[in-house]
């Protein structure tokens, strides 16, 4: 199989200080900074064609020219009404787009855009079959790509149908998707334009679509990819189970592959237009050969290291088996890799998300990712590990989607954590434990550290330093005096967060930072022995029942001795539910209620009293 050579770039259609009024554009003249002026999808297809990949020619009808358009008609009435109108009444912005729509299509075309339109065109040679897609300025970005949800025109022959599908791809802006995921995303209205591609077509043997990354795992340097006979329109709208593919990009050997149904083939007609024919529902044999399956990932390798980030392409092999490009966006659904982690593939790493852990699943605040960095400094001083910037974090602290993450590596490596790791996981978050089982048996994952040695030195420098045996000791014989001693500790850290009222911001921050760093964290080791000594009397406990109780049955008696947080927060909700429910007026409240209402009348104080 064949990939064209990189086309020789050709000048813009008009200079650069004109280049904001241009009508028509080349794409060799346009770059990832023309996305006010054609759209994401044409700046994407103009990076790509800078960068020597095989993107089939084309030009792009400027936002200008959608201007021009839009300056025919009102709009302003529909713009004012989606302003105003919630996010979550679908049905109403729907109805609005469907006016904007019906006002768009019903604008007559500047004579001066539709003669652009006919010589950008006409450029690409003579009744060339081209197919014609929206390109919005809020799409194919990195936070929305709005795939699908603008119109496409395949295999257009002619000037008079390029004009007309130009057209409808302008009215496309106002798809009901397009306006509901505009709203919900927080873009205005007013402020997106579209550009049209015009781009030479491909009449495809074999299409389908890439993804650099797995969208489903994940995992990067892990091409996925879907392809099916006829063009890509029957993979990307979903008209078929195409055939599936998975390659890891750096070996290329392919590590699963699924054939589809191929029951619907779409081909391009003579004169223009498509087809859809019935196809080999049920055929033994792959449609892309393995050298094929190898060469659409080593381009979506290609793709991926121009753009630095995974990639959503589309592809295509004509009938001389020549792979081209047909387009890319950034993959906007991929979770983003922890902050200390190795490029993709140089490494195995890892790393366990502490916020899941704590059963936190919303992001975390920057200002709380900030604290969280200094005591992470804080904890690794403590273990010997000094860290040179606290408010840096510790070497093995990361972060992801504003969520914490403890880069455990290090630790599987070692025997001493591979079998205590496991086990504080089974009392704080038992799913993960299981995972970190099973991920220790991973063979790139080398025991390295087998000696119990040093861990057993750090530990014992801790407990000298801070009288460990004493404390333990004293909550194994005298329970009472170990919950004495924790509450004077908490005595103690609440005199030590008194801040001066005369204060600056900036004292204040630098009071903050000395409290996370100085004095929370050093009081584990004056509290958590005592901690300790319960979770060892636990397990032991475990371990002389053995088979006569089961461990649901443990964590029943262990709920139901003194002290526990837990257990007293739910007998606070319990009394309180109780309370409530031999109230009739109150019930009645809460039980009809919505909980927006329930809400505002908490915030406006107006609850009935219990």
């Amino acid at each position: 199989m064949e990939i064209p050579e990189p086309a020789t770039p050709a000048r813009a259609i008009v200079q650069s200080a004109d280049f904001a009024n241009a009508l028509v554009l080349d794409f060799a003249g346009i770059d990832a900074d023309a996305v006010t002026v054609v759209g994401g999808k044409a700046a994407n297809l103009g990076v790509l064609i800078r960068a020597g990949l095989p993107v089939p020619p084309g030009v792009s009808v400027t936002t200008g020219a959608y201007r021009q358009v839009a300056a025919c008609v009102q709009l302003d009435k529909v713009l004012d009404a989606l302003a105003t109108t919630p996010t979550t009444d679908v049905a109403r912005l729907s109805t609005l787009a469907g006016e904007a729509r019906a006002v768009m299509r019903a604008a007559p075309v500047p004579d001066a855009v539709a003669q652009s339109v006919v010589a950008g065109y006409a450029r690409l040679g003579a009744d060339m079959p081209v197919a014609v897609r929206s390109s919005a300025t809020a799409e194919d970005l990195p936070f929305a790509s709005f795939a699908g949800q603008h119109d496409t025109y395949l295999n257009v022959v002619g000037p008079d149908a390029v004009v007309h599908a130009v057209r409808q791809c302008w009215a496309s802006l106002w798809t009901d998707r397009a306006v509901v995921y505009r709203s919900t995303n927080g873009i205005d209205h007013r402020t997106v334009r579209l550009a049209v591609v015009i781009q030479r077509m491909v009449d495809a043997q074999i299409a389908g679509v890439l993804f650099t990354a797995n969208p489903v795992s994940g995992r990067r340097r892990q091409a996925v990819i879907d392809a099916s006979p006829g063009l890509g329109e029957a993979v990307v709208s979903g008209a078929v189970n195409p055939d599936h593919f998975v390659v890891d990009t750096a070996s290329g050997h392919i590590l699963n592959r699924q054939l589809g149904d191929r029951r619907v083939v779409i081909r391009t007609r003579p004169g223009g237009g498509t087809e859809h024919t019935a196809g080999l529902s049920g055929a033994d044999a792959a449609c892309l050969t393995d050298d094929q399956i190898r060469a659409i990932a080593a381009l979506g390798d290609r793709i991926e290291a121009h753009y630095s980030a995974p990639q959503d392409a589309e592809w295509a092999i004509d009938a001389d088996a020549v792979l081209w490009l047909t387009q890319a966006r950034p993959i906007t659904t991929l979770f983003p890799l922890p902050s200390t982690a190795p490029p993709p593939g140089d490494d195995v790493r890892v790393y366990i998300c502490f916020s899941l852990a704590q059963g936190l699943h919303r992001p975390i605040t920057p200002m709380g990712l900030a604290g969280f960095r200094v005591l992470s400094s804080s904890v690794s001083n403590l273990i010997g590990f000094p860290v040179a910037d606290p408010l840096t974090g510790a070497s093995r602290y990361a972060e992801a989607g504003q969520r914490l993450f403890a880069d455990l590596t290090g630790v599987l490596s070692s025997r001493v954590g591979r079998t205590l790791m496991p086990r504080v996981l089974d009392v704080m978050e038992a799913r993960s434990a299981v995972v970190l089982r099973h991920v220790s048996e991973d063979p790139r994952l080398l025991l390295t550290q087998r000696s119990w040695l040093p861990f057993v030195r750090r530990v014992l420098r801790i407990a000298t330093r801070y009288r460990l045996p004493v404390t333990a000791g004293r909550a194994l014989v005298r329970p009472d005096a170990a919950q004495r001693h924790a509450r004077r500790v908490g005595l103690e850290l609440g005199e030590r967060l008194t801040v001066p009222e005369t204060a600056t911001p900036a004292q204040r921050l630098d009071f903050a930072e000395r409290v996370l760093l100085d004095e929370c964290v050093p009081l584990m080791p004056r509290i958590m022995p005592a901690a300790a000594v319960g979770l060892a009397l636990f397990g032991l406990a475990r371990k002389l029942l053995g088979d006569e109780t089961a461990a649901d049955e443990l964590q029943t008696v262990v709920r139901g001795l003194p002290h526990n947080v837990t257990t007293e927060m739910d007998l606070e909700l319990w009394a309180l539910a109780s309370r409530i429910g031999s109230d009739g007026n109150a019930a009645a409240v809460l039980r009809d209620g919505s909980v927006e209402e329930l809400t505002a009348r908490f915030q406006a104080s107006d609850l009935p009293p219990v």
